[in-house]
């Protein structure tokens, strides 16, 4: 009368095409790193975070941050140096950013430096710091072509 439901559910996988819609528990699930780790609004984290994925600060942390994404909500406070790949800024932020991609919304109050690849600022953010573009790195030439030469002066002195 009362079957093992472990058994009964693991029996029936629904798929489409040749995906399965129902994830094995013991692979890493690729939807879920889409899914941010977010410090609640009524959280104070203190202390250094890591991650590969995208993070979403609703409250305060006191430490560097290290992400692929990272976004500040309005309310959210970070004191501390960050390095990810995307930063959006809707809240405070007191320290240095280095990232490829980085938005200051019209909520952002930021005190420090921002080395940039792309900026957005948006009207009415606040930024307390030098913006600095990320060093490009040196292209190498080609053997076939002369690097471009340097500009001289048109103007020669006669030769006595």
């Amino acid at each position: 009368m009362f079957k093992d439901k472990k058994t009964a559910a693991s029996a029936v996988t629904v798929t489409a095409g040749n995906t399965p819609l129902v994830p094995d528990r013991n692979k890493n699930i690729s939807r879920l790193s889409n899914v941010p780790s977010i410090v609640s609004n009524d959280m104070t984290v203190t202390g250094d975070l890591q991650s590969g994925g995208d993070l979403q600060v609703e409250g305060n942390v006191i430490g560097d941050i290290q992400v692929a994404k990272l976004v500040i909500t309005d309310g959210g406070n970070v004191t501390g140096d960050i390095v990810a790949n995307e930063v959006r800024i809707c809240g405070a932020l007191t320290g240095s950013v280095r990232s490829k991609m980085v938005t200051l919304t019209a909520t952002a109050r930021v005190t420090g430096d921002v080395h940039h690849d792309v900026l957005a600022i948006e009207a009415g953010a606040r930024l307390e710091g030098q913006c600095r573009r990320l060093a490009a790195p040196d292209l190498p030439v080609k053997p076939h072509e002369a690097p471009p030469a340097t500009a001289q002066s048109t103007l020669a002195a006669p030769v006595s």
